[in-house]
């Protein structure tokens, strides 16, 4: 058995659970800002896809921009 009292014992679950739980948060807050991150690049990346494709069209392509 335990030498650790009950209570004690149920103290120390419940912080170490608290712990877990808030690095957990902080964890999917990271990986909600790096998808917003990558959804952020693909958006610039179609944007710039558009205005080639503009320029493509019209016959002259900014190769400076």
């Amino acid at each position: 058995m335990s030498s650790i009292p009950a209570p004690v014992r149920q103290v120390l679950q419940a912080q170490n659970d608290a712990l877990a739980m808030k690095v957990g948060t902080a964890v999917l807050g990271k990986q909600l800002d790096a998808q917003q991150q990558a959804g952020d690049s693909v958006n610039e990346l179609l944007a710039q896809n558009v205005q080639v494709q503009k320029q493509i069209a019209s016959g002259h392509l900014d190769v400076q921009a």
